[in-house]
């Protein structure tokens, strides 16, 4: 069975605002889809260099075939900007940042970044560009700010059970919790022979073959 990592911080540890429903968020993803489930690591205990890649960027610590590069499809929730996303401890430097990122080389075929502007139209393709994706099909995220919200990763899980594309489960999921200001996102990739815009999780529908030489990415966004 394929797998699922999802990671989620509440406690900045005075880096950032605190938060309050990640770990609801982010576990309702992995305790409600149909999946093996790899790790849940919360507040101290998840670490930005678990999503870089090792000796890319600096610090140049990464870890990511160890944790999200070795499952299937992975979450995140927490604080995020324009290309990046944040931790609550320094392990590395708190910041898992497109620069340090390479996704797909192992197994990873679909990620959702569950953090504002993280997808950010304005310069979407410089930060999450193609030294990003190297076999990752789509990553789910924001254009704009988005609540702190509890129930979205469920329901995105339970659309993916019921067999929606993951495209289609993301923007719904993005519907159903937020309002109108809030615009959802996400950017995927393509190549001769992949057909990643009809993924489905796998054993609800077709799967794309993984675009390890993407020739193109696709960028969306709409309001909730």
């Amino acid at each position: 069975m394929a797998s699922v990592g999802v990671e989620w911080v509440e406690d900045y540890n005075g880096l950032r605002g605190n938060l309050s429903n990640t770990n609801a968020q982010a576990s309702g993803f992995s305790n409600t889809l149909i999946a093996t489930r790899a790790f849940n690591w919360g507040d101290d205990l998840a670490w930005d260099q678990d999503f870089e890649q090792a000796g890319k960027g600096s610090p140049s610590s990464g870890t990511d075939t160890t944790w999200i590069d070795s499952v299937e499809i992975a979450f995140y929730s927490g604080h995020g900007s324009p290309g990046r996303f944040t931790f609550g401890v320094k392990i590395d430097d708190a910041l898992a940042k497109h620069a340090e990122i390479s996704w797909g080389e192992k197994r990873l075929n679909w990620i959702a970044l569950d953090a504002c502007d993280v997808l950010a139209r304005d310069g979407v393709f410089d930060r999450w560009g193609w030294p990003v994706f190297h076999g990752l099909h789509m990553i789910c995220g924001f254009d704009t700010t988005t609540s702190d919200e509890a129930h979205r990763g469920r329901i995105f899980a339970t659309y993916l059970n019921a067999g929606w594309t993951v495209r289609e489960a993301w923007i719904r999921a993005c519907q159903d919790t937020e309002g109108s200001d809030t615009r959802w996102a996400y950017l995927r990739s393509g190549a001769a022979d992949t057909d990643t815009f009809n993924d489905h999780w796998f054993g609800r529908g077709r799967v794309s073959p993984d675009p390890t030489s993407p020739t193109i990415l696709f960028y969306a966004r709409g309001n909730c």
